[in-house]
């Protein structure tokens, strides 16, 4: 590369390892450059202080000169950069040192300086340039969140993202521990991190997957083909809320609409059924306001709902408060102001989200074609919509029953009884001698036996007779009195100041003053 430049002694004195075969190049040209230049009209030393009597630069000002200038090298690029250079210079010198080996006791003469600095010059600049090109920087951890689609499979997903499938295997299988891949769904993300490889490249370090708002699993890479899972399950506190929605359309819709989550809405709608028809009573312009409880973790996520505190649903104007209160026998339950059970010993509708659509007398069948007595009422909804127990009891029949089709008959007490026709298909634990609670699922709705479309037959019995289920004086539930009464109303006060502060800016915080103050 530098032809007849290279001094044969220096490759010797070098020629040991690649740096110093890199710094050997450096070396050469600078003692020819300081003979060409009369350093002591610059600085005051004797010409016999710097060069020998040979007329050649003292080694030790030559390894300064070039320790400097390495060490500039190692602050612009870096110390493995010019370590990376140096082995490429003394790669392409290692033929020339051989070649010179020889006469490596010859002396450097001066006719040889200036073919030296040309070649120091053309020769350092394109080896430079090549050195700078191969300097890449340190490969750091890399994170990635990779989402599944339809039909995809965490296996499939990882190495779509670059994970090698041996990997991948291992990984799917450490997370088995903990949570069944199968079950996964389309939608769920995964978080994967890759971190810098021996061999160069990176490799699959970590996978992290949130099973659901309290449980989360990473993956960790422990060594080749080695992965461990840990299974992290979070704190999670009960946090009151308050909302508030305007009906306009539906409860469910408008409730929804307004933000009030479902499973509160359900809750909220199971409790009013005991006294307030939803597909008759409810109308546009009415209200509820409500105050539950929601289990959250540490960082706002909701792993459930809890209980509703307190609701106040309008209908027709007319406020129907009602708090969920703890008696002294521990039994719980939801009451009015006036401290009375808001549970009656029958629901009013059984079913939720369905109109009527034919009531109690007499009317033309729709199948047999004549005037028949209709012993109950008909409420039409679609099929599999759930069915409940209209109150506490024990079911007599479950099963076939003529053109009744699927059949429910419960028992609540010696006197009173309903019944539930037309069923798609019976509940779980539903038959005959099982005992129910009021508002548990029995049934869903469907069209078996005489019937022309899904609908829900219901018949109230007393005394053995079929009467009209809306005209039928139920009695109330329990009245509070005594201590629990005065708990009861402290909870009421306590319930008020709490919906208040947390509804602050919602319509219900700043309601008209003309309308009727839901709490006393």
């Amino acid at each position: 590369m530098f032809g007849n430049g290279w001094n044969p002694r220096l490759a010797v004195l070098f020629g040991q390892n690649s740096i110093l075969s890199g710094l050997g190049l450096l070396i050469v040209p600078l003692r020819s450059i300081q003979q060409k230049l009369a350093l002591h009209r610059f600085i005051r030393l004797r010409q016999r202080h710097i060069l020998t009597r040979g007329n050649k630069i003292r080694l030790r000002y030559t390894l300064g000169v070039a320790a400097c200038l390495v060490a500039g090298l190692v602050t612009m690029l870096g110390s493995s950069g010019v370590s990376k250079a140096f082995v490429q210079f003394g790669a392409q010198a290692k033929y020339e040192r051989l070649a010179a080996a020889d006469v490596a006791s010859q002396p450097l003469q001066s006719h040889d300086v200036k073919q030296i600095t040309e070649n120091f010059v053309s020769g350092f600049s394109s080896n430079l340039s090549r050195a700078a090109f191969a300097i890449k920087p340190p490969e750091v951890p890399r994170e990635r969140t990779v989402k599944l689609g339809s039909g995809d499979t965490i296996a499939g997903i990882l190495q779509e993202a670059g994970v090698s499938g041996t990997d991948a295997y291992h990984a799917v299988k450490a997370l088995s521990d903990h949570y069944d891949p199968r079950k996964v769904k389309a939608g769920q993300e995964i978080e994967l991190r890759f971190d810098p490889a021996e061999d160069e490249g990176m490799e699959l370090a970590e996978v992290k997957m949130k099973i659901d708002a309290l449980k989360e699993v990473t993956v960790s890479k422990e060594g080749e083909e080695k992965f461990e899972a840990e299974l992290e399950e979070k704190e999670v506190k009960a946090k009151p809320h308050a909302s508030y929605a305007k009906i306009e359309t539906s409860l469910y819709g408008s409730a929804l609409k307004a933000g009030i989550p479902a499973a509160v809405i359900a809750e909220v709608i199971r409790v009013y059924s005991w006294n307030v028809d939803f597909q008759r009573d409810i109308r546009q312009g009415d209200k509820i306001e409500v105050l539950y409880e929601a289990y959250e973790t540490d960082e706002g996520d909701v792993a459930r709902y809890g209980d509703v505190l307190y609701a106040s649903l309008t209908v027709g104007g007319t406020d129907i408060p009602i708090y969920r209160f703890k008696m002294d026998n521990g039994d719980t339950d939801y009451f009015e102001e006036d401290g009375r059970s808001i549970r009656k010993t029958l629901m009013k509708t059984p079913i939720d989200g369905a109109r009527l659509s034919s009531g109690f007398g007499m009317r033309k069948h729709p199948v047999l074609g004549y005037n028949k007595m209709h012993k109950g009422i008909d409420f039409a909804a679609s099929t599999g919509t759930p069915i409940y127990a209209a109150g506490d009891g024990k079911i007599e029949i479950a099963g076939r029953k003529g053109g009744y089709g699927n059949y429910v008959r419960i028992r609540h007490n010696s006197s009173l009884k309903t019944a539930y026709a037309h069923m798609h298909k019976f509940a779980k634990g539903a038959r005959s001698g099982a005992r129910v609670k009021q508002g548990q699922v029995i049934g869903y709705v469907g069209t078996t036996g005489r019937s022309t479309g899904p609908h829900l037959h219901y018949e109230v019995m007393l005394d053995g007779a079929q009467v009209n289920p809306k005209r039928v004086d139920l009695p109330t539930g329990e009245k509070l009195q005594g201590k629990n009464m005065k708990r009861f109303k402290g909870l009421m006060a306590s319930l008020h100041k709490q919906y208040v502060s947390l509804a602050n800016g919602l319509k219900l915080a700043q309601r008209d003053p003309q309308e009727k103050k839901t709490f006393r």
